[in-house]
């Protein structure tokens, strides 16, 4: 995961795309990505402006001490967490929406019921695994139509 998030072509990319006025979605780390992507003329995170979530803290933190015993650092792929890092990078502090508090519920195919996706405008984000269907649903209706 460290050479996508850090790399400086790929947010690069990231950052000429998001200046296409199309759809863009990000889930859990990846939104790390968009905001370490700069748009080049004001030099700002394009998700500065925009209002998204990302993996929250109390999760990334969760999932570290309950498997730090076994598995080390892995669940600490960076010294800040990832909440913190796309929250620096956000225009206002209300730009960010946590979501609902919870662990062990996620969506489903069938049940949406305890998954969150914040949309702002072509900009889509999820929190974790936990939200992907929701996420695919509505990044799927807000591609153009082809026809």
């Amino acid at each position: 995961m460290r050479q996508y998030l850090d790399s400086a072509m790929l947010q690069e990319k990231v950052a000429a795309f998001a200046r296409l006025d199309r759809p863009l979605g990000a889930i859990c780390h990846g939104t790390v990505l968009l905001a370490r992507s700069r748009d080049a003329a004001t030099g700002r995170s394009v998700l500065h402006g925009h209002r998204t979530t990302c993996l929250p803290k109390y999760m990334e933190r969760t999932a570290y001490y309950l498997t730090a015993w076994k598995l080390g650092r892995y669940y600490r792929t960076y010294p800040a967490y990832v909440e913190d890092e796309v929250r620096s990078v956000l225009a206002t502090a209300s730009d960010f929406d946590r979501g609902p508090l919870h662990l062990l519920r996620r969506g489903t195919a069938d049940d949406d019921s305890a998954a969150f996706v914040v949309e702002d405008g072509r900009y889509i984000s999820a929190r974790w695994p936990g939200d992907a269907y929701l996420f695919a649903r509505r990044v799927l209706a807000a591609l153009p139509r082809q026809g």
